[in-house]
């Protein structure tokens, strides 16, 4: 496969980012930016910086919170405000801010939180191939084509953040809708998005709303694949939240993800691969280096790294690939955007496209 890479200029260095396969929304200090898969900038409603979580160009919709002293992490949120300029149960809604108008953390009520992740359900899920015997996650077809998600599912293009102690509901112009009590960030997979804390995580339902708690004691890493969620623990070497506990031999392990109907975890000399349906293990995977602290999936293709990136296509069997960036130091977030990849430099204003 060819590959290109592109450089694209940014408002500022990323904080967090996510993709639903079209469109990537990167937050930034001063609110959140929408581009295409390739890199062209999207306008929105809010102008070119959409408001962080908390204040600005608010929609006319419904917004669900829930800030009342005692009330438990994660529990159902009430609502606050269901009209502009209106309040409930003593709660201000946040003054709108200009059309284009930027909003900065630290501005408007209590200052504004900064987003530490986001995550996003594609409007495209992973399908199974057509032809006989194709792996699953090679084809990506419309959700509507695909099987019957849970009926507390999150709608298709729902965009999620978290700051410090909240999860953040989000359209798709990055406008928050709901938020609710939660320490930890997002993570998506399968169509669905997670809250993972320190030892728990909560799957995301309706706006303001979470499923039931699971636990994680001692959470190391962990990989989304719809309701399911996979995970190691600092305590052990087992690998837990498929058919049955494996155990993989070693504790030095880095990026963790679903792909092409495998769980793959960077370890030392490649990659772990354990089938997602039965939870076999297989053989390991060779790799460039390892561990890496970043595995994504982008359209059936694995790819993982930190200074550089290396691809796998597991469809074609193929050696991985090394794709050098020429970074003086190891990327600091890595997301699959479609058939594109995206790394974000430490601390510069600036992303690295790659096109497989």
């Amino acid at each position: 496969m060819d590959v290109g890479v592109t450089m694209i200029e940014l408002p500022g260095p990323v904080r967090a980012a996510a993709s639903d396969g079209t469109t990537v929304w990167c937050a930034v200090a001063g609110g959140i930016h929408a581009y295409t898969a390739s890199g062209t900038p999207l306008p929105t409603e809010a102008g070119p910086g959409m408001p962080l979580p908390g204040a600005g160009a608010m929609h006319d919709v419904p917004f669900v919170t829930r800030d009342r002293p005692g009330d438990a992490e994660g529990d159902v949120p009430f609502p606050v405000r269901d009209r502009p300029g209106g309040a409930e149960h003593g709660a201000p809604f946040p003054p709108a801010a200009e059309p284009g108008a930027r909003v900065r953390a630290g501005e408007g009520p209590g200052g504004l939180p900064e987003l530490r992740s986001l995550a996003a359900v594609p409007g495209t899920v992973a399908g199974t191939g057509a032809l006989p015997g194709a792996l699953a996650g090679t084809v990506v077809v419309p959700r509507t084509f695909a099987a019957a998600p849970p009926m507390d599912s999150l709608p298709q293009s729902c965009l999620a953040g978290t700051s410090d102690g909240r999860v953040h509901w989000l359209d798709q112009d990055g406008v928050p809708v709901a938020d609710a009590r939660f320490t930890g960030r997002v993570l998506a997979g399968g169509g669905e998005i997670w809250a993972v804390g320190s030892s728990h995580a909560r799957r995301l339902t309706g706006p303001g709303h979470f499923g039931e708690p699971v636990e994680l004691p001692g959470l190391d890493r962990c990989a989304v694949e719809g309701e399911r969620l996979w995970w190691t623990s600092t305590r052990d070497t087992l690998l837990r939240g498929g058919p049955r506990e494996i155990d993989l031999g070693t504790r030095e392990r880095g990026g963790m993800v679903v792909c092409a109907g495998s769980l793959w975890i960077s370890v030392a000399g490649g990659l772990l691969r354990v089938s997602a349906w039965s939870g076999e293990p297989r053989r390991l995977v060779p790799a460039p280096e390892g561990p890496v602290p970043f595995l994504v999936c982008a359209n059936g293709v694995l790819a993982g790294g930190g200074r550089d990136l290396f691809t796998l296509d597991p469809a074609t069997g193929g050696a991985a690939r090394l794709i050098g960036l020429g970074l003086d130091a190891p990327a600091g977030l890595v997301i699959a955007a479609g058939k594109h990849l995206w790394v974000f430099p430490t601390d510069r204003p600036h992303a690295l496209i790659v096109a497989l």
